[in-house]
């Protein structure tokens, strides 16, 4: 019987197989789970009143199984015990062993597949135990309850130690335990995940890979370890997620401050932002950390390394690695704001790495992480994606003490310039995460503002951006340094 529906499927299929028109309108749909808990963004095409959604991104929306048959362009959508097969083309859809039809076949757009966003409403709310509303004024798309409720697991590797971060769609309570030397078995009560989407290969030198198993009342995530190591569990909130660190790295208490790293951000093929008077953020940033880096090498006779000395593209996650391989004690990136559109800004700010508060914040972050798309292999994925990625990819070991930097910075900068201070903040920034030391990004002021880029380009205030930073820098070193019982140089 199921042999005979999937032949018509497939002679539906080839009868009615169309692709969506190049015309057809590209938009955003947000997505938000659980009242607010968590939230996505997925592109859409709108043609003729109709909203397609792609399949690839409604896969890993939902944690899917998918199978594809080139030849036959059949569909296979697995979730736990349920089946959803279709064929692009054909408006009918088998769920387990009914059919089900749609007002608007699957269709092909320059290779992919776009679904009709009736699939999401008419079919998957059914799979994955779920209620899914589409409100197309607002193009917000609501999904509350469902059977899955661990959404993804994620590695991140540095130097010395390894990140691993489980994202929940809603709290659940968990058990962490270590029955056998070089093994770690997380059991979430009441969680439901995609076991083979929850298993990974890492073989990164401390972890050798992770693997999910789905119990009646659990999920059980085993991860082994080339070897026994330290590791620590938390949660974090907004959204929820379990973080285990593998040989977490210890704050080094009783140091003095020997090392600094400063980076001019930009370079290369990455100008930064431009000012109408053509003035470009990666030349003037360059020559303030030089300027930066004479003060602080001649009036406190410590070392300062430059992420970069000229002007070459140098990827954003290297940055942070030179600052990790130097032992640096403090990092500092230094950049030149810009207001979108009409709008002029003004003025300078500091932020430390940590997960955007305000819009204004986001709107930052978003632009400095811009660059990704430069780099190989860079996709540019969407920022509001990337900024809890980030969230979790970084080391918030330093966190205080970044922020006591950040504070500093503008206070400083505050004295030597006369634009409007616009204080300190928080936003996840590419170029910050993974740092293991103190580390900020600051604004020093608005390249798109015609009065700003005139100050920018004069020698006389990137020296007084030099000094308030170096006055900042002096003031940390010496309250630190003073927090630990060292004794303090005379600066």
């Amino acid at each position: 019987m199921v042999k005979k529906i999937l032949i018509g499927l497939v002679v539906t299929a080839l009868i009615t197989l169309v692709a969506l028109p190049l015309l057809a309108q590209q938009e955003e749909i947000r997505v938000i789970y659980d009242e607010g808990q968590a939230q996505a963004t997925i592109k859409s095409l709108t043609f003729q009143g109709t909203n397609f959604i792609y399949l690839k991104e409604m896969v890993n929306l939902f944690r899917l199984d998918l199978k594809w048959d080139a030849i036959t362009k059949k569909v296979t959508l697995t979730s736990g015990p349920d089946q959803v097969i279709f064929f692009v083309g054909s408006p009918q859809i088998m769920v387990n062993d009914k059919i089900k039809r749609l007002i608007q076949p699957p269709r092909f757009s320059n290779g992919a597949i776009l679904l009709p966003i009736e699939f999401l409403s008419e079919i998957l709310d059914g799979v994955l135990r779920a209620k899914i509303d589409w409100d197309p004024k607002t193009r917000i798309l609501k999904v509350n309850g469902g059977r899955l409720n661990i959404r993804e697991l994620r590695h991140s590797s540095y130097l010395d130690s390894t990140r691993i971060v489980i994202d929940l769609l809603r709290p659940l309570s968990y058990r962490v335990r270590k029955d056998i030397p070089a093994q770690i078995t997380i059991d979430i009560y009441g969680g439901e995940g995609n076991p083979g989407q929850l298993s990974l290969e890492i073989n990164d030198g401390r972890v050798k890979n992770i693997q999910a198993f789905q119990l009646p009342n659990a999920t059980q995530v085993v991860v082994r370890l080339i070897q026994d190591l330290p590791y620590k569990t938390f949660i974090l909130k907004n959204p929820h997620r379990i973080v285990l660190d593998i040989n977490p790295p210890q704050k080094r208490l009783g140091y003095k401050i020997t090392t600094i790293v400063i980076d001019p951000g930009h370079g290369g093929k990455d100008p930064g932002a431009i000012g109408k008077g053509e003035t470009r953020e990666k030349d003037v940033v360059l020559a303030i950390a030089k300027e930066l880096k004479r003060l602080i090498s001649e009036r406190l006779g410590i070392r300062v390394v430059l992420t970069r000395t000229g002007d070459y593209f140098i990827p954003l996650k290297e940055r942070t690695a030179i600052a990790n391989n130097e032992g640096a004690d403090l990092f500092i990136s230094i950049h030149t704001n810009a207001a979108l559109g009409r709008a002029r800004g003004g003025g300078f700010e500091t932020y430390f790495h940590s997960l955007a508060l305000t819009e204004n914040a986001k709107a930052v972050a978003r632009f400095e992480n811009a660059v990704i798309k430069l780099e190989k292999g860079g996709r540019g994925k969407s920022m509001s994606q990337a900024e809890f990625i980030l969230w979790d990819m970084a080391h918030n070991t330093y966190l205080n003490e970044s922020s006591e930097l950040a504070i500093l910075v503008q206070e400083e900068l505050d004295k030597k310039l006369r634009i409007r201070n616009r204080k300190v903040d928080q936003a996840s920034f590419y170029v910050l995460s993974g740092a293991n030391m103190p580390s900020i990004l600051t604004e020093v002021a608005f390249i798109s503002n015609p009065r700003e880029e005139s100050m920018l380009r004069r020698p006389d205030f990137q020296k007084r951006i030099a000094e308030g930073l170096y006055n900042a820098i002096v003031l940390y070193k010496r309250s630190y340094e003073k927090s630990m019982g060292l004794a303090i140089s005379e600066q």
